[in-house]
């Protein structure tokens, strides 16, 4: 049985909570919010034995396994620094931090550590988005040429609603952070290249929100991204993501070979086209998948953190971190961070941005 603690009363309780209170093997035994106070509504209401006063005191009890920082994004360095230096195992939400220089501390704590320190991109262990990676691996698409994601939701499209830290720069909001993090992981991990050039669009979409106390103030953080990243081996790939759409929530992409393309949308899931098959349109079976994600029940972020809980769960079981190696790590968030800082100075400077200078594209024609 591995105990848990839960720093965060959102995501931590929607996410976290609902994914290991549906396994054999977790326990959650901890929780601590912004007050003592809320901890102890979550805690009563969720049946979670100890309400917390702060992170430190979650992180400091001694029958913790596994510490989950899902607080808002301004205090994820802070807490993930104080929980390596306790030696606890921890998952760290997305970003990691919001300076760079942060993510490059805790990576130097973090080689000192022997304990289990991940980033929750849970893509990477959707059965889907695994296959996807296998597919590219195995040459089976040929050379890679071009690839676009984009998602989409509506949880910000009401414009009274109120502002929040989530639309609030300096209090790391914002789409580009939120869900751009995820999409640049991903590609990161399909790919394994390294970056040339990027450039990048924001937008707030509702300029003006009111505030707790009734006035109204500009948000500062966008609703919506989009980027264009030039990969090595010439390599174009297409991100986009908005929080205000009116229509339905969205998750799709498609990537582009010489020798075969791939789709995946919610609806239709994963499909090939091949050149072998003579262009037909062939559904790819991939095993694994919940009948919740099957059937749309539940979203693919939601559900992805299904198949990484296990992982995560038999690794500090085991206290083998090797069942993680697929894991994103502290390495990544800092390489994620590079583009991400990429496409906002682009946004805000009208130019291309270019990383890895000393690399020439091979690009012809």
């Amino acid at each position: 049985m591995v105990n848990i603690g839960i720093i965060g009363t959102g995501v931590g309780i929607r996410t976290y909570l609902y994914t290991f209170n549906q396994m054999e093997n977790a326990n959650v035994i901890a929780i601590s919010g912004s007050s003592k106070e809320r901890a102890e509504e979550f805690a009563k209401e969720c049946k979670i034995k100890l309400a917390c006063k702060d992170y430190k005191e979650l992180i400091d009890l001694k029958d913790i396994d596994l510490v989950c920082i899902t607080a808002p994004n301004k205090y994820h360095y802070e807490y993930a620094k104080y929980c390596i230096e306790a030696g606890k195992n921890m998952i760290l939400e997305k970003p990691a931090t919001l300076e760079i220089n942060q993510a490059y501390e805790l990576n130097q704590l973090i080689k000192k550590s022997n304990r289990i320190n991940i980033i929750n991109h849970q893509l990477r262990f959707n059965p889907y988005l695994a296959k996807v990676k296998e597919i590219i691996e195995q040459g089976t698409l040929g050379r890679l040429y071009y690839i676009k994601i984009h998602q989409q939701s509506t949880g910000f499209s009401d414009k009274n609603l109120q502002l929040t830290w989530k639309l609030e720069d300096k209090e790391g909001g914002g789409e580009i952070l939120s869900m751009g993090s995820h999409l640049v992981d991903l590609v990161r991990f399909w790919l394994d290249k390294e970056v040339l050039t990027v450039q990048g669009n924001m937008d707030v979409v509702i300029p003006k929100r009111k505030s707790y106390d009734g006035t109204l103030k500009n948000v500062t953080a966008c609703s919506f991204f989009s980027s264009s990243i030039n990969f090595q081996d010439n390599i174009t790939v297409n991100l986009s993501a908005t929080c205000s759409a009116i229509g339905k929530n969205e998750f799709n992409f498609s990537i582009y070979g010489e020798k075969g393309e791939l789709h995946f949308d919610l609806e239709n899931k994963l499909i090939g086209y091949f050149l072998d098959n003579k262009g037909e349109e062939q559904i790819i079976p991939v095993d694994g998948v919940t009948k919740e994600e099957n059937n749309n029940k539940i979203s693919i972020f939601k559900g992805s953190f299904i198949y990484y809980a296990k992982q995560i769960l038999s690794a500090v079981e085991n206290n083998d971190i090797e069942l993680l190696k697929n894991a994103s790590n502290i390495e990544d968030a800092i390489e994620n961070q590079k583009i991400l800082d990429a496409i906002k100075k682009s946004a805000i400077t009208g130019k291309m941005i270019e990383l890895n200078k000393g690399y020439l594209c091979n690009a012809k024609g």
